[in-house]
């Protein structure tokens, strides 16, 4: 598969996923969830879905691990083309804390700076 094949899939599965989780899916661990990135394999048989969550990660994560089976079933109604359907592999997006921290940080030495 090349490059551009394997973004679209990404691409595609992002928006599927998004929408099978936000719409379809009933648990109420799983609420507010934004998936944020999908990364397919080069072989196309693994899907990182990096996901946040506004509260209790740790419970809506699991939560959301136990239905994976259910979301890559509904995923092959959407991509029906497909030979197979990638194995999906949930894992909490932390580039944004890690953001927030290097901002606050930021902050600190601007502080810092103008006190002296």
């Amino acid at each position: 598969m090349n490059e551009i094949q394997r973004r679209k899939k990404e691409n595609n599965y992002l928006i599927w996923i998004a929408k099978i989780i936000n719409e379809d899916v009933k648990n109420s661990n799983i609420k507010n969830v934004t998936v944020i990135d999908a990364k397919l394999s080069n072989d196309g048989s693994n899907l990182k879905v990096y996901v946040l969550f506004n509260q209790n990660e740790k419970k809506s994560l699991e939560s959301l691990n136990n239905i994976k089976g259910y979301i890559r079933k509904e995923l092959a109604n959407y991509d029906y083309q497909a030979r197979k359907i990638p194995n999906i592999i949930f894992e909490i997006d932390d580039v944004s804390k890690k953001g927030e921290k290097i901002e606050a940080i930021l902050k600190q030495i601007k502080g810092k700076e103008k006190n002296e």
